[in-house]
């Protein structure tokens, strides 16, 4: 395929409007700056800008910080980047981090790359470094401050888990465009699919694409909270049972015992039903659920309602049965783990 190929199907494929909606959704729940550029580094969907016309979340100093020319008509965005692993990195002034994720389509073929960033990684310099650096190149310390406070700082395990989480978001979006798009030229061709079987097709394939997804949304869940057992849990047509979508670290029978739990039953179905966290160390919890915790081999857990518009649709279930496990089971961070695996399924 050659760059003009790749060029066309990048602009059949990645509709402005579309992607810059999902992608919004994102930023404003990572509180970090995304943004698509082609294969030869031009703009596709800009970074997010605020009400200021000023780039959110680090993203006004992609140019001074990072070198990102985004004026120039040959960018050399990408030239900024190496490749590590499945994904590219950049690192500029002050530690900012930016990354790259390919966008592929079925062959393998690059058509376009998601910018992930600026983030700091693992930690913030002291104050005495940063004013020594922006002096250097001539950059105001209050305009840096102003500027590095919105900047997320994250682990390299959280970023990881994120880059996948957009990877496999990008892979869906591209190919149920593709299948959509196949399905549209039978019809247009003659090959007539009657609408009802059309539809059948499109549910199936996406039902494929959140198949996978939810898998790849469960082991961003077990990394970031440092769980290594889980499951998510889906509720049925009627909003009266849960079953049980995928899981990891979870025995068979202990699997087919929780396979359909009554939204109002068990810890899940509570938090279905009342749209609450619960966080459980070993075998302490509130009164009402403390009869049902019958399983003293797990140290720490955590059942997270999953909602869209306020409505829950799923339960998460994360649990460790290490003793002193590395565990992020504070509440903010399971809200925050929460509206994100809600965006990634709600764009699917």
């Amino acid at each position: 395929m050659n760059q003009d190929e790749i060029k066309k199907l990048s602009q059949t494929l990645i509709s402005r409007d579309k992607w810059a909606e999902a992608l919004g959704r994102f930023v404003d729940v990572l509180r970090i700056n995304i943004f698509t550029v082609d294969t030869a580094g031009h703009v596709i969907i800009p970074p997010v800008i605020d009400r200021n016309n000023r780039g959110r979340y680090g993203a006004r100093f992609l140019n001074t910080a990072l070198g990102f020319d985004f004026g120039s008509a040959e960018p050399d965005i990408l030239s900024k980047f190496k490749q590590h692993g499945p994904y590219w990195e950049a690192r500029g002034q002050f530690d900012l981090y930016t990354f790259a994720v390919p966008v592929k389509v079925e062959d393998g073929h690059i058509i376009a790359h998601m910018i992930v960033g600026p983030v700091i990684l693992n930690r913030r310099w002291d104050s005495g470094a940063y004013t020594k650096v922006a002096k250097e190149v001539g950059i105001e310390i209050d305009d840096l401050t102003d500027v590095l406070h919105e900047i997320r700082v994250v682990s390299f395990v959280t970023i990881k888990a994120v880059l996948d989480l957009l990877a496999q978001i990008a892979k869906d979006i591209v190919e149920l465009s593709l299948e959509n798009k196949r399905l549209h030229l039978k019809r247009f061709n003659k090959d007539i699919l009657p609408e009802g079987l059309m539809t059948a097709a499109q549910d199936i394939y996406a039902d494929i694409h959140m198949d996978e997804l939810l898998v790849t949304v469960l082991d961003v869940a077990l990394k970031c909270t440092g769980a290594e057992c889980g499951s998510i849990m889906l509720m049925d047509k009627d909003r009266t049972k849960l079953n049980i979508k995928v899981a990891r670290g979870i025995e068979k029978e202990r699997l087919a015992q929780a396979e359909a739990v009554p939204v109002g039953e068990g810890i899940a179905g509570l938090a279905a039903q009342e749209n609450r966290f619960f966080v459980i160390n070993g075998m302490q919890g509130e009164n009402r659920i403390q009869p049902l915790l019958r399983r003293p081999e797990i140290k720490h857990s955590a059942v997270v309602p999953l909602t869209v518009q306020n409505r829950v649709f799923g339960v998460l279930n994360v649990h460790t049965k290490a003793e002193k496990a590395q565990v992020e089971f504070d509440e903010k961070n399971l809200q925050h783990l929460s509206l994100l695996i809600s965006t990634a399924l709600h764009n699917v």
